[in-house]
């Protein structure tokens, strides 16, 4: 009896040790997913709207005498969609999330100032117009986030191509005939400031919200000449600045743990 109840101990004790040696299943430790951060590379594109003002400063110069003709001065607004395409980098420390990006929005912003009643050497018929080619800009971002939400402030360099030209209705007997200028492609520096908000729908995937405003600086353009009937040539430029509200849809895919280029 002492024996058999010898081997029922030994074998209750061993038990454990045979069941490891046999392989048996165990339950794996839980798996913690790891913490969501905002760090890295990304692309995208925006789409919105934008308000506008054109600023316009006509000015014509009598090219015998110098005199120079000043026209008042007009602002004139213009609305618009608005979109393109965006690429930056996110460094996240703690909350706090550093960032630069570069986009390149397009638009259709334009407008044209017609002149009702003779001014410096205006004729009433006469018009300028400008329109913008592409906007640029180059920001810093400085932003707050709650996991996957995050608040930010932008700001930077603005740049944009606009093109002016202008349509003068004929002077008259001894003055020109109706006349067209262009002066295209000139380059606008000034800034742009603006905040928005971006949540991560996955680990790569944002979409955010944003408003920014910008100011592209005034540039002179050159927009050819007329005669007046009986008087000289008058040399016409034209100073013009744009300022501009945008609100915008953002959508930006983070490259890293794509897989892409070795992220």
């Amino acid at each position: 009896m002492r024996r058999i109840v010898g081997i029922v101990l030994a074998t209750i004790l061993a038990g454990p040790a045979l069941a490891a040696d046999l392989g048996y299943p165990t339950k794996a430790p839980p798996r913690y997913a790891p913490a969501f951060s905002w760090t890295g590379t990304y692309v995208g594109a925006n789409v919105g709207g934008t308000w506008s003002t054109f600023h316009m400063d006509p000015f014509s110069t009598n090219n015998l005498s110098g005199v120079v003709g000043v026209a008042p001065g007009t602002d004139l607004s213009d609305s618009s969609l608005i979109g393109g395409f965006q690429a930056g980098y996110n460094w996240q420390v703690g909350q706090w999330v550093l960032g630069l990006e570069q986009d390149y929005p397009f638009t259709g912003l334009k407008t044209t100032r017609a002149f009702a009643a003779p001014a410096a050497g205006f004729l009433a018929g006469d018009t300028l117009t400008s329109k913008t080619d592409y906007l640029a800009a180059t920001r810093a971002k400085l932003g707050w986030a709650w996991d996957r939400v995050m608040v930010y402030a932008a700001g930077g360099l603005e740049t944009g191509e606009l093109d002016s030209s202008s349509i003068f209705v004929a002077r008259g007997a001894g003055g020109s005939t109706a006349l067209a200028f262009t002066d295209a492609d000139k380059l606008h520096v000034g800034f742009n400031i603006g905040a928005g908000v971006e949540y991560a729908v996955t680990n790569n995937v944002f979409l955010g919200v944003e408003y920014r405003y910008i100011d592209l600086g005034k540039e002179t353009y050159n927009l050819g000449a007329f005669t007046p009937a009986g008087g000289g040539a008058q040399t016409v430029t034209n100073a013009v600045d744009l300022t501009a509200s945008q609100v915008t849809a953002r959508l930006n895919f983070k490259l890293n743990g794509l897989g892409l280029f070795g992220m």
